[in-house]
């Protein structure tokens, strides 16, 4: 059966690759880099004020032109920020320079894959589709966190890089030029109605929502599926 696209570009983190479960790590690495010893109730404590400081800092609202313009120097305030409360709330011994670097060399460790996408990234690539990453993260932990599905990548296009975060039209546009395809040609993949379903919607591109959410699929998704392996079906 012919393809319907040539080329596939998925979201990252909550699409491919679990950054909540390596934010734990991370945290546990950062705890034990520090000589100080807490429970899993403490470290879902840490991941819940993690995800508090990111709104805080506003990193969830990429339609901001403020947003879009400093993403990636938020980020950097964001783990600053979130370092200054898990010091002041559990006592780093000192160390909380040293804490937070170690915190953000686990960020960079191979990630943990949402299920098993890294099987479905390979088979995808060995039935000929072009397949590629699209992702908002800094360039150090993009890189690390990916390394498995490397061989199997047509494309990495990390925002820092860009120079563009999505949804913004300058990032999709980018990634056109560099793979010389039209928007026909690819699919935008990923769990984001904001960075990955509207960001593609905005240069013509279809788009994949990945989700189990019961709420209507808005018309500017192309489709929806229910988990990642479900994507295969509209290839």
């Amino acid at each position: 059966m012919k393809q319907k696209y040539r080329y596939l570009l998925f979201d990252a983190d909550h699409t491919v690759i679990s950054f909540d479960e390596d934010e734990r790590r991370a945290f546990r690495i950062a705890f034990q880099t520090a000589g100080v010893a807490v429970s899993d109730e403490e470290i879902e404590r840490c991941w819940a004020r993690s995800a508090q400081c990111w709104q805080e800092v506003g990193l969830n609202d990429v339609f901001s032109l403020r947003v879009q313009e400093s993403w990636h120097a938020l980020y950097e305030e964001h783990v600053r920020r979130l370092f200054s409360w898990v010091d002041g709330t559990f006592d780093l011994n000192g160390k909380r320079d040293l804490a937070q670097s170690s915190f953000e060399e686990a960020l960079a460790l191979p990630s943990h894959y949402i299920e098993r996408a890294d099987e479905l990234i390979e088979q995808l690539s060995q039935k000929g589709y072009r397949v590629c990453i699209a992702t908002n993260g800094l360039s150090r932990l993009q890189h690390g966190r990916l390394q498995k599905i490397k061989p199997y990548l047509h494309g990495l296009f990390i925002s820092e890089e860009m120079g563009s975060i999505k949804p913004t039209e300058e990032f999709y546009r980018q990634i056109l030029s560099r793979l010389n395809a039209t928007a026909e040609e690819c699919v935008m993949i990923g769990d984001s109605l904001t960075s990955d379903m509207r960001g593609a919607h905005g240069v013509g591109m279809d788009g994949i929502w990945v989700t189990r959410s019961e709420e209507p699929t808005p018309d500017f998704v192309t489709e929806k599926a229910a988990s990642i392996w479900d994507v295969i079906k509209y290839l």
